[in-house]
């Protein structure tokens, strides 16, 4: 009787203990890196969005046409054919045009497309020269309101800077096993486009947004002293792309 109450207890607790454990596993919050601007970051030449029509081409949108990068220092990647993201207000699908210059202006790389609503992003076609460690460049999105009005155009302009990565984090990224880890490497590396790069790339694999939202809720909060107005920007973004994330309600 008495080994049997005694198996009895020890199963019972193991299986408590194991629900215990279970509960706590599910409502431990994930720990995500916090984006780290780089230790001696460039300052850019231009920071902001140079628009008309209050930066988008629908009067009755509050959102604006926003490259989705730092703006209190140059963003900064590893890659020679990186990765840009930006963010279209307008609901009506209109042409939009990816630029990439040179600092001094001269213009690398152009390419045609449609704009849809919410976050958007090209990659540099790899059959390009990559570009230069050590250098920075500019690069736009132009969104046409008015095909027969260029004036009533639509631009953000950003800028973007090539670094050599450390040996120690090409090791860690080597030995990375899933997307988040290699979301929160970039992201405290302070290698902003390779981390959204990496996140857009998670979201669209999973049908889930929550990669790009929470860096982009990380870049809010370190943009937040230096520029106030631009993580406001950022944050306001996530919010709507937070709710056009939600399923649509039931009739």
């Amino acid at each position: 009787m008495i080994t049997h109450g005694l198996k009895r207890r020890t199963i019972y607790s193991a299986v408590i203990t194991s629900l215990i454990l279970s509960v706590s596993f599910w409502i431990a919050p994930v720990a995500l890196a916090e984006y780290t601007p780089p230790k001696k970051p460039s300052a850019p030449k231009e920071t902001g969005t140079n628009t008309t029509r209050d930066r988008t081409c629908e009067a009755n949108s509050s959102a604006r046409l926003t490259a989705l990068v730092p703006f209190s220092h140059v963003g900064e990647t590893i890659s020679g054919h990186p990765t840009f993201t930006w963010f279209v207000p307008d609901r009506t699908s209109r042409p939009l045009q990816f630029r990439l210059f040179t600092r001094t202006g001269q213009l690398l790389y152009k390419t045609d497309m449609e704009s849809q609503p919410g976050i958007m992003s090209v990659a540099l076609p790899a059959n390009l020269p990559p570009l230069s460690i050590g250098q920075s460049y500019k690069w736009q999105v132009v969104l046409v309101c008015d095909r027969n009005i260029p004036s009533m155009n639509v631009v953000a302009t950003a800028e973007i800077q090539v670094v050599q990565p450390a040996e120690s984090l090409q090791t860690q990224l080597a030995a990375a096993s899933t997307p988040q880890q290699r979301i929160d490497l970039y992201a405290e590396a302070g290698l902003w486009y390779d981390a959204i790069a990496e996140a857009r790339k998670a979201s669209e694999t999973s049908q889930n947004q929550t990669p790009v939202l929470e860096l982009l809720d990380s870049l809010a909060n370190s943009e937040a002293e230096p520029l106030k107005d631009w993580s406001d920007r950022l944050r306001q973004i996530r919010a709507i792309e937070q709710q056009r994330q939600l399923p649509p309600p039931k009739p």
